[in-house]
């Protein structure tokens, strides 16, 4: 029996592994949880009426409907880390359909050992739906390159910067120095990462990769022996109208940060790329297609190993189209798309910044990387998620406005 009665939402736990296994062991310490477990769900066979912790297995994924009639479940909690967007999708899909609330505990490389596993369920997002299979990170090697180094991240609290910065934390560095321009982003971030992991070295520096005065203050200050290069200009249709301001940032901002990387024999430098390099159409794509030569080049006859990494579409990122979308649906107007047939490749920011890490501990300088971005995804499908993940229904709710291309 539990040693607390609990009061809340009747819940089921999806999965009965080791991640189920760890948030009942957390549910019956903390009286404080606004839920109260009362059976698992598990699509393996082998595990019906498998008892974990006093709570029995009562069927698989299309037990849900009948469960939740039959005890009045109020709540799902999806514990598998390991489950891929396919699976994640269709039991979000036969949970939500019989009005359930529906959280997830997230994958294994977002989880963190430092909180409780309780306190991590969270809301189930669109990454969630639409990511691709986990993949899987040569952590050993990201470890041997990164620990007890200096690291900077330039761009620092961008959306890509900030989560290279969490990711590169784990891994037991010296110090890592977050460089941005945008004070309240590097703040909040620093606090973050400083109240997720105990004994972090992390510094915070404003600087403008322009200024290349203060760029080797901070470079003969701390000496790094690894850079991640992410800052950059990124929204497509600004550059268009502001190409000065592209190649200030993107082409001379990078030139400095690449030439003091060489001057203060910093052993790894990681350009952050995009697929609009490829043969580009739009002066962002062009303006970073120009870093990669001129990293290419510096490669040529220097000691330190440039590289750099390509990747298209991020989710949840500032140049992707989900806080757009997500922002449009808070403010009750339509959705808008260009084409119901566009479909974009998309990676998660969590993703992205591994195999960005992973990435800088293969290259041996000069490489431009590419990551595999997986299958395309349809823009409008991504927008149909986001509508139903918002508790929305399209056509009554919310509609989808089909504009034409750019």
């Amino acid at each position: 029996k539990n040693t607390v009665e609990k009061k809340g939402k009747k819940t089921l736990i999806f999965g009965a592994g080791s991640a189920a296994d760890t948030l009942i062991r957390d549910y019956k310490k903390n009286p404080n949880l606004n839920f109260k477990i009362i059976g698992l769900i598990d699509d393996d066979e082998r595990k019906k009426n498998f008892i974990l912790h006093n709570y029995k297995v009562l069927g698989n994924r299309y037990d849900i409907s009948r469960l939740v009639e039959e005890l009045n479940v109020e709540k799902l909690i999806i514990a598998v880390p390991s489950a891929d967007s396919k699976d994640i999708k269709e039991i979000y899909d036969l949970a939500i359909n019989t009005g359930v609330i529906v959280k997830i505990l997230p994958s294994y490389s977002e989880i963190l050992n430092t909180k409780s596993i309780s306190s991590q369920v969270r809301d189930v997002s669109v990454e969630d739906l639409l990511g691709r299979k986990p993949i899987e990170i040569n952590n050993e090697k990201i470890t041997s390159y990164i620990e007890g180094r200096t690291i900077f991240v330039t761009g620092g609290a961008g959306s890509i910067g900030s989560e290279l910065c969490r990711q590169i934390a784990i891994y037991n560095t010296s110090k890592i120095v977050c460089i941005d321009i945008n004070e309240n982003a590097l703040y909040f971030l620093e606090l973050e990462i400083k109240g997720n992991i105990t004994n972090i070295n992390i510094v915070s520096e404003i600087c403008n990769i322009r200024e290349k005065e203060k760029l080797e203050y901070l470079f003969n200050k701390y000496n790094p022996n690894l850079v991640y290069h992410a800052a950059a200009h990124k929204h497509v249709p600004l550059m268009e109208n502001n190409p000065e301001e592209a190649i200030k940032n993107n082409i001379f901002g990078t030139k400095n940060v690449i030439d003091l990387a060489e001057k203060y024999s910093v052993e790894r430098f990681v350009l952050i790329s995009t697929d609009k390099a490829v043969n580009p159409t739009n002066v962002m794509g062009a303006t970073k297609r120009v870093t990669e030569i001129l990293l290419e080049d510096k490669a040529k006859n220097s000691k330190t190993k440039f590289m750099a990494v390509r990747f298209g579409n991020v989710l949840g990122s500032n140049g992707s189209v989900i806080p757009i979308f997500k922002k449009l649906i808070n403010e009750g107007k339509n959705i808008t798309l260009t084409h119901p047939e566009i479909t974009r490749y998309f990676m998660t920011i969590p993703e992205a910044s591994q195999l960005v890490l992973e990435a800088g501990s293969l290259g041996n300088g000069g490489e431009v990387f590419v990551l595999d971005m997986g299958k395309p995804v349809k823009i409008i499908d991504l927008a149909k998620n986001l509508i139903i993940l918002s508790g929305l229904t399209l056509g009554v709710d919310i509609d989808i406005d089909i504009v034409g291309l750019r």
